[in-house]
């Protein structure tokens, strides 16, 4: 057969499959560019929606569960620089490794594991909190992002003081004067992380419920700072906002 009609018999590549294939990344690159824009949306949901749960003390297995999700999108939405994202993948398998397997320690250990488990996760909640303001102030410009992540900083670390508390509680139970009506939350580590998130933001918000009352150090140093910590976080964000704003806003409509 001559060369032309072997030529002819080849087959021939199909530019709408380049099309199709050259769509399909570009769908996938405006997909992750698109969460990418929207994370702290994400993760302002998930936090909002892991709050909710944690304060239902009844919700255990569900708690966990949203707990574990909260700590993993954290993990990934708020350390992107590679260092802080190795560091923080160790002490994100420490978390999860205790929260899915005291259930089978022995109760001799409970009090040790939950000592271990608040510590990591209040370590990996605060270096959250410095990350999302470093990030805030070394930013140039205001939007929508900035906001939300300031949101979720001031929830972050909302959630970061309770378990300080219950670092405390653990270590001296007798700083804390807790009302008869929620003592019966403190034995178990569901409860009492549902009554010291609570507590926590009563203090953060400058509410001061007396259901938890702090009556000596270390309790009443936490009531301080953390009461110090809500009241400048809100000054301090809002300043940097205006700022940024000002700075980039057009001369003329200044």
């Amino acid at each position: 057969m001559p060369g032309g009609g072997l030529a002819r018999l080849r087959p021939r590549r199909m530019p709408w499959r380049r099309s199709l294939a050259s769509r399909g990344d570009g769908a996938r690159g405006v997909t992750g560019a698109t969460l990418r824009r929207q994370r702290y949306a994400v993760l302002l949901a998930l936090l909002l929606v892991a709050l909710a749960i944690e304060s239902v003390s009844a919700l255990g297995s569900i708690e966990l569960v949203a707990n574990t999700l909260l700590v993993i999108a954290v993990w990934l939405v708020v350390f992107e620089r590679p260092r802080e994202r190795a560091a923080m993948a160790a002490l994100l398998f420490a978390i999860l490794a205790i929260a899915w397997g005291r259930s089978l320690a022995p109760q001799s250990l409970e009090r040790m594991l939950s000592l271990i488990d608040e510590s990591v996760l209040a370590l990996l909640l605060w270096s959250a909190v410095y990350a999302i303001l470093r990030d805030l102030f070394r930013g140039t410009v205001v939007g929508a992002q900035n906001v939300l992540g300031a949101i979720c900083g001031y929830l972050i670390a909302g959630d970061a003081w309770g378990h300080l508390n219950a670092i405390a509680y653990l270590l001296v139970p007798s700083a804390y004067s807790i009302n008869p009506g929620v003592a019966g939350l403190l034995p178990d580590w569901h409860g009492r992380a549902a009554l010291f998130t609570y507590y926590a933001f009563a203090q953060v918000l400058t509410i001061g419920y007396s259901d938890v009352t702090p009556v000596r150090a270390p309790a009443t140093t936490l009531s301080l700072f953390s009461a110090l910590f809500g009241v400048f976080y809100t000054a301090v964000v809002v300043s940097q906002f205006v700022g940024l704003a000002t700075r980039t806003r057009p001369p003329e409509a200044r």
